[in-house]
């Protein structure tokens, strides 16, 4: 939508300042301008609340923890993505206005100059650029830097405020022509409009799609809220219907379906589902695939249940073979097993497809409780695959349950229990992560590749082994080390360059912490429960010399090749994991538990002899 034909709305604002205001309370923030940061970027990245603060690099919020130096340039956050195959590096500008007649007003083009002259001594590697910024934002640059060294990433500008409309047009006009100099640069706007769409829409994508009906023999049926239409259908096109591609899904006359093998189906298209798709894990995902690709896969119309679509509306010409039917906002909420063993059994044999129909039931509905009712009772068969539709797990549903008797709320679903105290709350996510490098021996992942934990590795990480007490146990520690790294990172800012280049790796490095000390307690014979966790946490001191050590034999390598240090890039990478199985090998980590038993022996006779005092 054009910003000239949008109208201010104080519902809007209300809407985005009410909820700026629970972050502010629910994290202590000293202003709504930082709790807007940790909202914008929580709704843009879905990004855990560690993982924001690490990326903040405004002077002014920095300034607000502890008295730093050092400019930020118009940046005042960044993100670091390597996830995908080719990094990604986030830069945020945020404007916040505190009262609704200021919304009305155009984002301030004082931003530009200084956010110009950042990016080009960015892309050129101007050495100085690290002693006119504040120490976060150099951390950050150097991290860019070596990524530059193996890899041309991409860049996304993001330009973030709950004003209504952009820089005035000459001024928009000549930020996107600067900024476009770099042709590996996007800017993405993030206002006021686009933050409430984005919120009221927070988690679910809008598949909209078009397909050819296979004959004229269609089943129409409508009662008050709610329309049916049961017709048959191309698998080949109910394949492309829930394709990551929004030009694909739409594309009805594909000329070439062996194209549908370069996308991947989008998962959003399975929201409402109950179930979740495993692979070919399950017989019943093993023989859909089996009959796809038999030599009787044309009597998959008769073998197959059919799927069942639900959505916001439809639409056909009557009177017409073989009509063009458009949906909007569908949903598979049957069949989602179905439509993965399709689509794994045609990226082996496109050819197997040619002649292979399927039943398809299609409802419109705006009834959100209709909808969820016909998700749920026409499902009868297995388990597909995101965060949302694994918070209908078994395994999280007992998780909740468990938790909730010890007073402590389990968000099977993001912000599920956002009215309850905070410290009460235990994100799932966050739970994976701690689990996957305590007990599974998988920091580098835990951090870097959290989309496995509810993927392929969720059936490793939530086993029948793990417990309320588990996860209170790693939940608790990993909360202790953040705890440690936040007291040490106001010591970064405000230290010696000594003392910055020897702790600047605490930054990085909590996930292997916590794996560290779940490995010694196992070596120390210290049981993994949560009524040892004081046991357990005082091996973080160790832990985190530990880690050092292993800091210490990486800079001894980089020196070899001559190449700088760069703590992010190290413990991105398995390299400290290996080291320390190496040290495990050695007489170091004998001399290190020596040293912690002889430590907590003299702590336990101090505390006999007060006791006996």
């Amino acid at each position: 939508m054009e910003s000239k034909d949008i109208l201010p709305s104080l519902q809007d604002f209300s809407l985005i300042k009410t909820n700026v205001e629970k972050i502010k309370s629910d994290l202590n923030l000293e202003t709504l301008t930082n709790a807007f940061y940790f909202f914008v970027i929580d709704l843009i990245l879905s990004l855990q609340e560690d993982e924001i603060k690490d990326s903040i690099t405004d002077t002014s919020y920095l300034t607000t923890m502890v008295k730093i130096t050092g400019h930020d340039r118009g940046i005042d956050a960044v993100y670091i993505d390597e996830s995908g195959i080719k990094p990604k590096i986030h830069f945020f500008n945020f404007k916040y206005a505190m009262e609704f007649k200021n919304t009305k007003s155009n984002y301030p083009s004082s931003e530009i100059d200084k956010i110009i002259s950042f990016i080009s001594s960015l892309m050129q590697k101007d050495p100085k650029l690290l002693d006119d910024v504040n120490p976060v934002l150099a951390s950050k640059v150097k991290e860019i830097w070596s990524i530059f060294d193996y890899e041309n990433p991409n860049f996304i500008f993001h330009i973030c405020s709950n004003k209504y409309y952009p820089f005035e047009k000459k001024e928009k006009d000549r930020f996107e022509r600067e900024i476009h100099k770099n042709s590996n640069f996007e800017i993405k706007y993030h206002l006021m409009y686009d933050i409430v769409k984005s919120f009221t829409k927070k988690g679910k994508k809008i598949v909209n799609a078009k397909f050819r009906a296979m004959n004229r023999y269609l089943f129409e049926k409508s009662d008050g809220d709610i329309r049916a239409l049961i017709l048959d259908m191309d698998t080949r096109d109910l394949i492309r219907m829930v394709l990551d591609d929004d030009e694909i899904r739409n594309k009805v006359d594909i000329e070439n379906y062996n194209d549908m093998k370069n996308f991947v189906i989008l998962e959003d298209a399975f929201e409402d589902n109950v179930r979740v798709y495993l692979k070919q894990r399950s017989k019943i995902n093993r023989n859909i695939k089996n009959t796809a690709l038999s030599g009787d896969n044309h009597r998959f119309f008769y073998y197959n249940n059919g799927i069942t679509i639900t959505c916001e509306h439809f639409e056909y010409p009557a009177s017409v073979r073989s009509p063009i039917v458009e949906l909007k906002d569908l949903q598979i909420v049957n069949g989602g097993q179905t439509v993965h063993a399709l689509f794994e059994a045609f990226v082996e044999d496109p050819s197997k497809f040619e002649n292979m129909e399927i039943l398809c039931r299609l409802y419109e509905t705006r009834n959100k409780k209709l909808s969820t009712n016909i998700a749920e009772y026409t499902n009868s068969q297995n388990p597909v695959k995101s965060r949302d539709i694994r918070s209908i797990d078994y395994v999280q549903q007992k998780l909740e349950k468990e938790l909730l008797a010890l007073g402590y709320y389990y968000e099977r679903k993001r912000n599920q229990y956002s009215d309850k105290p905070k410290n009460k709350r235990i994100d799932a996510e966050k739970v994976g992560q701690v689990l996957m490098a305590f007990y599974n021996k998988m920091p580098s992942e835990a951090k870097n590749k959290k989309s496995l934990i509810f993927a392929e590795k969720y059936d490793d990480v939530f086993n029948d082994s793990i417990t309320a007490d588990s996860i209170l146990l790693t939940y608790n520690l990993f909360n202790k080390i953040e705890t440690k790294k936040n007291e040490v990172r106001q010591q970064l800012l405000t230290g010696t360059k000594e003392y910055f280049d020897n702790n600047i790796f605490i930054i990085y490095s909590s996930y292997y912490i916590l794996y560290i000390m779940g490995k010694l307690s196992l070596i120390l014979d210290i049981e993994l429960v949560n009524k040892n966790l004081t046991d357990i946490w005082n091996l973080y001191e160790i832990s985190k010399e530990t880690v050092k050590s292993l800091v210490g034999r990486e800079r001894q390598r980089m020196e070899v090749l001559k190449e700088e240090f760069n703590p992010a890039s190290f413990f991105k990478s398995n390299r400290p994991k290996k080291y320390f199985e190496d040290l495990l090998e050695t007489d170091e980590i004998d001399k290190l538990l020596k040293k912690y038993k002889e430590h907590l022996d003299s702590t336990k006779d101090l505390e006999n002899k007060i006791d006996s005092e």
